[in-house]
């Protein structure tokens, strides 16, 4: 009895199933190697593993690698290994300050035991990693690939939004309301949320078709919804991460693209691609998955044992705890 739970417990999990493309395995200890790899990237660079989401992201994420990674050759993308060098060391080489200079054989050995203690940390081997880096480029070569598509003067609107994220208490109704009476910009301050796309009144400025999928049947109509009229303000609208009250400040025109827009229109064409591949795996029955809850909690709970601990401030009361742990 104790043998068979044992083998239950710390022998079986790691070996089990968690999905596959056309046959080709990962188990549930690839994915908790790849959440410890996450770990140790976070040591050097900042975050944390978010043990709320991020097993099951990962999984998917295993899969949509695996899918680039067999349909490489078809799509042209390939990753030699003077790239994957080149990734590397731009993860693990030492920065200098500018103007000052060093002995390159020294900056070299420094490369070398960082790299080498990071492999320990995460405990995976040199070929191991090297993969992983694989994934990444293939990655950025499909970025590239789809958007070579894009247009040089896609068709744009210029617009202004009020973003309301989900976990905010305030009614949508409410403050679509309140802008029948209240100038757009005033409104908008008041949820303002840096790093998004709007500025601290609101305004966006031009965005192309397809760079946020949920907002296109507004922005520029489709065969079910009208789009809004000429300084029209809409009534909130779902768009996927949050909830909009989006303004229409202008017609149709095609023009450049800003850089910005231009990085998110990629996302977008990214995800579509990868959402369509694993839509049709799924339905074609060439990609499978085996995730429940208990699986789930097991991955988790093995992540947790290996995040890296940060001390609290003397004198909070709160002993360390691991990072992304519940």
């Amino acid at each position: 009895i104790v043998g068979a739970g044992f083998y239950k417990e710390f022998v079986e999990p790691p070996r089990v199933m968690a999905g596959s493309i056309r046959g080709e395995t990962f188990t549930m200890g690839d994915l908790v190697e790849r959440l410890r790899v996450r770990q140790g990237i976070n040591r050097y660079q900042g975050g944390f593993v978010d043990l709320s989401v991020d097993p099951f992201q990962f999984l998917q994420d295993l899969l949509f690698v695996e899918i680039v990674r067999q349909a490489a050759p078809t799509l042209g993308l390939e990753a030699d290994q003077d790239i994957i060098d080149k990734a590397i060391e731009a993860q693990f080489y030492p920065k200098l300050p500018p103007g000052q200079e060093s002995d390159p054989a020294q900056l070299k050995k420094e490369f070398e035991n960082t790299y080498t203690g990071f492999l320990t940390q995460v405990r995976l081997t040199d070929k191991d990693y090297r993969r992983m880096v694989e994934e990444q480029v293939l990655l950025m070569q499909l970025n590239a690939l789809l958007s070579s598509n894009i247009p040089d003067e896609p068709a744009q609107v210029e617009v202004e939004w009020i973003k309301l994220d989900f976990e905010n208490s305030v009614i949508p109704e409410e403050i679509r309301d309140r802008l029948d009476k209240e100038d757009f910009p005033s409104v908008a301050a008041e949820f303002f949320t840096p790093m998004e796309f709007a500025d601290g009144q609101g305004y966006v400025g031009w965005v192309p078709e397809g760079a946020f999928p949920d907002l296109d049947p507004f922005l520029f109509g489709s065969d079910e919804q009208e789009r809004l009229g000429l300084n029209e303000i809409s009534q909130p609208v779902y768009g996927g991460d949050a909830t909009y009250i989006i303004h229409l400040l202008s017609e149709t025109k095609e023009q450049q693209l800003a850089p910005r827009m231009m990085l998110r229109l990629t996302s977008s064409m990214v995800e579509k691609w990868r959402n369509d591949q694993l839509t049709r795996g799924s339905k074609e029955k060439w990609l499978k998955v085996n995730f429940d809850s208990h699986r789930y909690a097991w991955v988790a709970e093995q992540v947790a044992v290996t995040a890296p601990r940060i001390d609290k401030e003397e004198g909070d009361g709160q002993s360390s705890s691991p990072i992304g742990s519940p």
